[in-house]
């Protein structure tokens, strides 16, 4: 399980890029709390507090405890806005949500058995992951910090599809729901590539002369001119 990641936030009246701009400059971002039975909320965040929590493995996937002007609720990061230079955390938006609360999120996938995959170990082949997140729904109670994929028993040729994973208990794939055409490959083992490399002929004999030529000449040049200075 990710460390629980808690935010301490104050509401604000004001809005708009000059207001947000200011709250910027003094150290802290414009985000949004919304969901739930209540209306939206503005709030502002300590730009150094969400920064380090956004570096908490599964900050985006896990429900966080945030403490608006004293009043704890639960939240989602729907979206995370940064500077698209520096990746400074610029505004964000979060969903209140509770344990019966259905929600979707991307979460990410990660990749069991690389090291013992049969194609890769017995075959030579290679691994190709092809999808990095993705799009589910459940209850907020189910929700999953990543979904795990185990590839130990791939062979070349080999994939997994987004209707083969396991999932957890109430976690869906929406997507799968819209027809057979929406089913992708999350990972397969391919054949490695052999590039076929001709070795460069060289003309060793042809070289040698020219050098000895070239050697010579230098030689009678360094001579002829020793001579015109003397």
């Amino acid at each position: 399980m990710s460390e629980q990641v808690n935010l301490n936030a104050v509401g604000r009246e004001s809005e708009g890029k000059s207001s947000s701009r200011q709250l910027r400059r003094e150290g802290s971002i414009p985000a949004v709390v919304y969901g739930g039975d209540k209306d939206p909320v503005r709030i502002s965040i300590l730009e150094k507090d969400i920064s380090k929590a956004s570096e908490v493995p599964g900050f985006a996937t896990q429900i966080l405890n945030i403490n608006i002007s004293g009043e704890e609720q639960n939240v989602i990061v729907k979206e995370l806005q940064r500077h698209p230079a520096t990746q400074r955390v610029l505004h964000a938006d979060l969903q209140r949500v509770n344990p019966d609360t259905k929600i979707s999120i991307s979460v990410p996938v990660r990749f069991l058995g690389e090291d013992s995959c049969i194609g890769v170990k017995m075959h030579g082949g290679a691994i190709s992951r092809l999808i990095n997140d993705i799009d589910i729904t459940c209850l907020a109670s189910n929700l999953p910090e990543y979904l795990e994929v185990d590839i130990s028993e791939l062979d070349v040729g080999d994939s997994i599809f987004l209707s083969g994973l396991s999932l957890p208990e109430g976690v869906e794939i929406p997507s799968l729901a819209l027809g057979e055409d929406r089913d992708q490959a999350v990972v397969s083992v391919t054949e490695a590539k052999v590039l076929d490399i001709e070795p460069e002929v060289v003309e060793t004999e042809g070289e040698e002369g020219e050098s000895q030529d070239a050697d010579g000449d230098s030689g009678d040049s360094s001579e002829t001119q020793e001579d015109d200075n003397e």
